[in-house]
């Protein structure tokens, strides 16, 4: 069955998934050769929810135990951490095993990384760009749809079957069989991207296709398989430091970043993080964010060229942890904007000139739709992002400027001990309150004034 051509395994999609005999794919979406939100989750809600399980794998790929996975997702990487022989070999020993792999890559004029896991299976990533429209390579239903959002093809050897190509029959998917397993190689534009995961192109013929394929390794699925979590860890004060083999050059500059930081961010809120929060700091492989738990922190290792700027790197080193010390009550509006301006307070206390562009270029963008901040509501559902943004800093700007230095200070002073902890709901309205309450003055009207639809009687933190 295993060996069928793509027509039949399409034709099944005339069959219901739930009608089927029922298969089992334990699926492992790596995250250490280059972080993604998309891989974090939003692949498996894609394309495996219905049929099996999936882990992530947050350490070092080749220490990763498949004994009991059937499906590895790999992505082409990048360059900051290129995979090693020993991943390779690993994904090899694991092919050979009777595992499947999929390989989403496209090449470009600098190679990613995962060029060379392509060459260890004996294909060729390329810098030609796929012409279209696309098409299967073989007969299929005529109710199959295929969706190609541009990419590059590859070049592959006689053991490789082509699934999908481009209008010049060039390769686009293909499988090949290697020991007891299956390599499945594909154009990133023929997946999801986003990292809502509304856009599961082709999730029609791409699941059967992944079912069967990783049905040539038994698995238990009555034993969960191991997704494990970076694999270095050591205490850096009241810190853990959390890194893998790949982003360990990184680790020790991005926490002496974070020692710098901490105390100006107990300055600017004149208290310390919320209890039990900030105690891990991951470093990600990746120059693309970083996210926040609340007791954890994970930091992009090269976010904004670092180490060669530095600026980037502090502001978003502020940005996540300001989240551990606005927690456990998130801001209704500003949650992220109040973030970001306490990491460019944090660059101007350190004397970092990019600080000052920043915020100018912000308040600048969100003067575009509000030029005296008065007309639109920040609170619409339709609200302008650099509205929302830039109206968040003119507020705290000029709290500052009208009630004196430490303004912001004093806001989550007064938070810290106002609001309870099992409070349920923390609305613009309290936070109006606690604005007022900390500044000694009835800041409704003023709130008015700027177009928040704010209301005193909507809160009993006033009172």
């Amino acid at each position: 069955m295993l060996l069928t051509p793509l027509l039949v395994v399409l034709a099944a999609l005339i069959t219901p998934l739930q009608d089927r005999a029922p298969r089992s794919v334990h699926s492992v979406s790596d995250l250490s050769q280059e972080f993604t939100f998309y891989m974090d989750g939003r692949f498996h809600t894609q394309y495996l929810k219905d049929v099996g399980r999936d882990v992530r794998n947050w350490g070092s790929l080749h220490r990763l135990d498949l004994s009991n996975a059937n499906l590895l997702v790999l992505s082409e990487g990048d360059p900051h951490v290129p995979y090693s022989d020993a991943s390779i070999d690993h994904v090899e020993r694991y092919v050979e095993d009777g595992g499947t792999l999929l390989l989403m890559a496209d090449g470009g004029e600098a190679m990613p990384p995962g060029a060379a896991v392509a060459a260890r299976f004996g294909a060729r990533l390329d810098v030609q760009r796929a012409a279209t429209p696309a098409r299967f390579a073989t007969a299929q239903p005529a109710d199959t749809k295929l969706e190609f959002r541009g990419g590059r093809v590859f070049e592959i050897g006689l053991a490789w079957t082509p699934l999908v190509v481009d209008a010049k029959g060039e390769p686009l998917l293909a499988k090949r069989r290697h020991g007891k397993g299956w390599v499945l190689l594909g154009s990133r534009g023929l997946f999801g991207h986003q990292p809502d995961a509304k856009d599961p192109i082709n999730a029609a013929w791409v699941t059967p296709l992944l079912v069967e394929l990783a049905g040539t390794k038994p698995i238990d699925p009555k034993r969960p398989h191991q997704g494990p979590f970076a694999e270095h860890a050591r205490e850096i004060g009241p810190l853990t430091l959390e890194y893998t083999d790949g982003t360990q050059p990184y680790a020790d500059s991005i926490a002496k970043e974070y020692e710098l930081v901490r105390p100006h961010l107990v300055a600017l809120t004149g208290v310390e993080p919320s209890a039990g929060m900030i105690t891990r700091l991951l470093v990600l492989p990746t120059g693309g964010g970083g996210f926040s738990s609340g007791e954890r922190i994970a930091i992009a290792a090269w976010w904004g060229d670092y180490p060669k700027q530095r600026y980037p790197m502090v502001e978003l080193i502020a940005h996540e942890a300001g989240h551990s010390w606005v927690l456990p009550h998130p801001e209704p509006l500003w949650n992220e904007p109040i973030a970001t301006y306490l990491g460019i307070q944090v660059g101007k206390r350190m004397g970092m000139e990019d600080a000052q562009r920043t915020l100018d270029a912000q308040l600048a963008a969100g003067r575009r739709h509000d030029p005296d901040w008065t007309k639109l509501d920040p609170l619409a559902p339709d609200a302008p992002r650099d509205l929302v943004w830039g109206k968040s800093y003119f507020v705290f700007e000029e709290l500052e400027r009208l009630h004196g230095p430490g303004a912001l200070a004093k806001y989550f002073t007064t938070k810290r001990a106002l609001v309870a902890k099992d409070r349920p709901r923390y609305t613009m309205d309290d936070c109006v309150a606690v604005w007022s309450r900390a500044l000694g003055k009835d800041l409704y009207p003023w709130f008015r004034s700027l177009a928040f639809p704010v209301e005193s009687t909507r809160s009993d933190l006033g009172r």
